[in-house]
């Protein structure tokens, strides 16, 4: 026994307890309800059921006050068999038990607590895009070793219904993507007003929304709730598509465009429309329905619910009162495919802030870009631009195609981009991204480095950084776990 009745009230959970409710994908909650029915002779029935999801659905946090110590837990509700058991007995007692068996280890985790449930905009307040969740505030605890008599024999499989992890409101504004969320009494919808072929997979869209906004920095992101255009109610199962069970509806797009700058004021201006760049994604909900029915979205104009703005990635800070947003004196800018978007807005804010102060602002940035085929041509929105920059601020863009499997389009994607570009502005190569690129694109040892693309590819610049020793606190990293 590693822990036998551990205080948590008093104190914070062992380190090797957290980690087993961080791995766990499986946790029972035990709850009870007591009746004053006396005709059925029964007083207090209790139960056991089984919750589950991807490892780290169960969120958990502390708050401190002094030297005590209070843990809480929270579980989301997914789609199940809307018995609601579980739910309807914590509404009558709050008292409940957990276990979270570590099946890789042996351990066991026993917990018990006190819980609520927490319903649409209290549910949102605590853990955004959830309507529903049980939240427990932990009392006790016991951490057994070798408790657990069950070894895997082989590696563990997920439920293909498990939807996404969702995070605690607090976990994404440390990451920097809290959102600005709009109230019910200010709702804001959108409506798909045109759009813009990038390339055969990426089209930029453009929505008109209800009210005017504070736009977030340029590379901020916008949260679009399609639930009411496309749910179309209950299943308790779906075997061809088993993500749709626990879909919500919700995307997080970074916004591709950027506001207008006012200079009078040294601020970006209130908006009403707003543009995301979505690559169609093989199997992908949202991003099919965008790409297959433009006319009808374009010509209906359903809305689709605005929920918010928010920014955690830009190469934007707050100046003193009165000044210019600061932008770093060197950039290196690294994309891959659709993780162009930020970029986008970010090249746009910086034209308009230098060409309002164009002895104030001096930058240098290189973009090293990884595209597949004809993605590459998403490259044309920074040659709209570059008639219109400021001696003072340079970009160079270095291109690094895989043809895919269409030759024919990448070729002809690559021979456009030469027609845009001068030689001097972009370098262009077929070949993956390497090593040797990022030190030959830039002095890694005086720039600000910022990333976004796919997950392989951003693990791979993180361990290339590390290997170049480029300081932690010069990478910024876009995520897309939000």
């Amino acid at each position: 026994m590693l822990y036998d009745s551990f205080e948590i009230c008093a104190s914070a959970l062992p380190a090797g307890a957290k980690a087993v409710i961080d791995r766990a994908s499986t946790v029972f909650l035990a709850t009870k309800h007591i009746t004053d029915d006396t005709t059925t002779g029964i007083q207090t029935d209790m139960g056991v059921n089984h919750r589950g999801g991807a490892p780290g659905f169960t969120r958990m946090y502390e708050d401190n006050d002094g030297d005590r110590v209070t843990t809480y837990l929270v579980l989301p509700d997914h789609s199940g068999n809307r018995f609601y058991q579980s739910l309807g007995n914590i509404e009558t007692d709050p008292q409940v038990g957990l276990v979270f068996p570590d099946f890789t280890t042996g351990r066991v985790l026993y917990v018990t607590g006190d819980a609520e449930n927490l319903l649409d905009q209290d549910a949102e307040a605590l853990m955004p895009r959830a309507s529903l969740l049980t939240r427990i505030k932990v009392t006790g605890a016991v951490f057994v070793k070798g408790g657990l008599n069950l070894k895997l024999t082989s590696q563990e499989r997920f439920s293909p219904y498990n939807p996404p992890i969702k995070y605690l409101r607090r976990e994404l504004e440390q990451m920097g993507h809290a959102t600005v969320a709009q109230s019910n009494d200010d709702a804001i919808t959108a409506k798909l007003v045109s759009t813009r072929a990038l390339s055969d997979s990426i089209k930029t869209f453009n929505f008109e929304l209800s009210k005017p906004i504070n736009a977030p920095l340029p590379g901020g992101f916008g949260v679009f709730d399609f639930s009411d255009v496309l749910d179309v109610g209950y299943n308790h199962m779906n075997e061809a598509n088993p993500q749709l069970i626990n879909e919500d509806y919700v995307r997080t797009w970074t916004l591709s465009s950027a506001p207008s700058y006012d200079a009078k004021t040294n601020s970006f201006h209130a908006i009403n429309r707003v543009s995301v760049t979505v690559k169609r994604k093989p199997g992908g909900l949202i991003s099919n329905v965008l790409h297959n029915n433009i006319a009808d979205l374009t010509t209906q104009k359903p809305p689709v619910e605005f929920k918010g703005t928010g920014t955690g990635f830009t190469c934007f800070s707050p100046s003193a009162a009165g000044l210019p947003p600061n932008i770093p004196s060197k950039m290196l800018w690294i994309a891959g495919g659709v993780g162009i978007t930020p970029f986008m807005a970010m090249w746009d804010g910086i034209v308009q802030v230098a060409n309002a102060h164009p002895e104030q602002i001096s930058t240098k940035i290189v973009l090293l870009f990884s595209g597949r085929g004809d993605d590459i041509n998403v490259l044309k929105h920074f040659a709209s631009q570059s008639g219109s920059v400021p001696a003072n601020v340079k970009l160079r863009i270095v291109a690094l195609q895989s043809t895919g499997g269409n030759r024919s389009n990448a070729n002809f994607a690559r021979d456009g981009l030469r027609h845009v570009f001068s030689h001097e502005l972009l370098r262009l190569e077929e070949r993956r991204i390497q090593i040797s690129d990022l030190p030959s694109a830039m002095d890694l040892k005086k720039c600000e480095v910022f990333m976004c693309g796919p997950d392989a590819l951003m693990a791979w610049c993180e361990k290339t950084l590390t290997e170049l020793n480029v300081e932690g606190a010069r990478r910024h990293r876009e995520s897309f776990i939000f």
